[in-house]
């Protein structure tokens, strides 16, 4: 708000990811027992990075990054307590990947770890190249209709996986 009431030519945008393969699974400290994901659908970096050079060339508020980021926005806006029941019930067993870290395994809390130099994990045969709602949001014509494009977010991440 200060950058805009100085009318400086300066954008800032709120990049909003989905579950990005990136080495954070590997490199946070967890006390689960396993090496933790977030919920699928994972997207590779470049969604993110495609989505933040689209935002510097067309400045926006937000982006949300993968239409799974949006579904649960959209959920948290309009059924909170419901997303909160479904996180209590499922969330626990949705980060589990069944691999071992124990609890003492080295992590990234205070310091780098040297060995992940990388800028993604071992998510590769499962992360998603693209994001139909982020290739969507992209478009200016649908943006005009901000409803028909979340639509049509919620309705890609739900066929999608079902279309494979």
């Amino acid at each position: 708000m200060e950058v805009q009431r100085a009318d400086l030519p300066i954008s800032v945008t709120n990049v909003m990811p989905a579950t990005i393969n990136t080495p954070l699974f590997d490199q946070a400290r967890t006390k689960i027992g396993v090496k933790p994901v977030a919920p699928p659908p994972i997207y590779q970096p470049d969604v993110v990075v495609d989505a933040v050079l689209y935002a510097a060339q067309h400045p926006v508020r937000d982006m949300v990054v993968g239409g799974s980021a949006k579904a649960l926005i959209l959920g948290e806006k309009f059924a909170p307590r419901l997303v909160d029941a479904l996180l209590v019930r499922f969330a626990f067993e949705a980060h589990d990947t069944g691999e071992p870290k124990p609890a003492d395994a080295p992590d990234n809390l205070f310091a780098p770890l040297d060995h992940h130099n990388t800028g993604r994990d071992g998510f590769d045969a499962s992360a998603w190249s693209r994001s139909l709602y982020t290739t969507l949001r992209r478009q200016p014509l649908l943006n005009r209709i901000p409803l028909a494009t979340e639509a049509l977010a919620v309705a890609g991440f739900v066929l999608k996986p079902l279309l494979r």
